[in-house]
């Protein structure tokens, strides 16, 4: 049971950070500590995250970890502080990046006095992406007893001969988005405040959809872990390497970046389990699922689990134009951005109805153009 937590929490650790609580079909009453700490050698600032995963009965909620003392070691000499930002975040000094070469390993001590440690992780240079293709499919995607229209991209790289590489790759998508509020059981309102969505009597069972005040995009990330370790392929050309399949949303175009990762042998075997695990198809004949354990312990008491992986990464990036030409020479029709086809509220005698609505900034939506977009 305790086993089957641990992954539930790690799938959930690496796929998105919750602090609210979330709903799952395990019956326990355990409080388990998860780290999420990857550091890279980009510009941004570097965070890691401490929280507690405390399980009640069918809930789990995530609670951060207040007024540790976190360090970063370097090379095993050097050790540089977090600072604290609230909420279980702690952040290394602005000017630091991290440098391939390197090896680096996180201490912490919580603020009863337990210290954990992470082994030591180092930080492999990664190549830069050589080129990006896709390909149009059709009936590329299986969904819900049916298929979709999908574009297929796909990238070359080369491998460095000097030294044994593992690769991570996900992606980011942009999609022009022109509903930014659909209403169920009542209408939208720009008045009184706040502006929403207000249930109507009257109205039940009835959905409006309402266009966009200005411009939008919706924002997709990749959800599947695509791992890669260059055993067979050391210093050769990793060549047409699937990255993603991209639903026909709209005819319109859509950016794509392509983010790629160059992590150490450990956490390439980590990320390789958890993909399995997570991606596991559940036939008969799969290997059952392994206790993933992370690099991350409690130095006074080797037995307590700690969910999580402390690494440390080089990225690359690199933004992509999917033009759709091919669907729309099909004369395909896409699928949209939502589960339904746009329903809008009637024009009535009102003034002003139906409103357009807001583009709220949002982890997936923005009102900024991003760039490398083309109208």
């Amino acid at each position: 049971m305790y086993k089957k937590i641990l992954l539930i929490l790690t799938i959930f650790i690496w796929i998105c950070s919750c602090v609210e609580p979330y709903d799952l079909n395990v019956k326990s009453n355990l409080r388990l500590l998860t780290v999420e700490a990857t550091l890279t050698d980009s510009s941004e600032e570097q965070v890691v995250s401490i929280t507690e995963s405390v399980s009640l009965s069918r809930n789990v909620a995530s609670i951060p970890v207040l007024k540790a003392t976190v360090e970063l070691e370097v090379n095993g000499t050097t050790k540089i502080p977090f600072t604290e930002q609230g909420l279980g975040k702690y952040a290394l000094p602005k000017n630091f990046q991290a440098k391939a070469g390197n090896t680096y390993k996180l201490l912490f001590t919580k603020a009863d006095g337990t210290k954990y440690e992470s082994g030591i992780d180092k930080m492999f240079s990664v190549p830069e992406i050589i080129k990006v293709h896709d390909k149009f499919v059709f009936n590329g995607i299986e969904k819900n007893f049916g298929y979709e229209h999908a574009n297929y991209i796909y990238l070359d790289t080369k491998d460095p001969a000097d030294e044994k590489n593992s690769y991570v790759w996900s992606w980011k998508l942009w999609e022009r988005q022109n509903i930014c509020f659909t209403c169920e059981g009542g209408r939208y309102f720009d008045t009184p405040r706040p502006a929403g969505c207000k249930i109507e009597r009257g109205y039940e069972g009835v959905t409006y959809d309402y266009y966009c005040d200005g411009n939008c995009w919706e924002l997709f990330f990749s959800k599947e872990l695509n791992v890669f370790t260059d055993i067979y392929t050391n210093g050769n050309l990793i060549a047409n390497r699937l990255i993603a399949k991209i639903p026909f949303y709209n005819s319109s175009g859509a950016l794509i970046e392509i983010k790629q990762q160059s992590v150490s042998p450990s956490a390439y075997q980590y990320l390789k389990l958890l993909a399995e695990q997570v991606q596991n198809n559940g036939s008969l004949v799969d290997t059952p699922p392994a206790a993933l354990i992370g690099n991350i312990h409690n130095i006074n008491n080797p037995n307590e689990i700690v969910a999580g992986f402390f690494m440390v990464t080089s990225e690359r990036y690199v933004k992509y134009w999917i033009d759709r030409k091919d669907p729309i020479a099909q004369k395909l029709t896409p699928t949209g951005l939502r589960e339904h086809s746009i329903r809008e509220e009637p024009m009535g005698d009102i003034p002003g109805r139906p409103p357009l609505t807001p583009c709220i900034l949002s982890p997936t939506r923005t009102p900024f153009k991003p760039k490398g977009w083309i109208d």
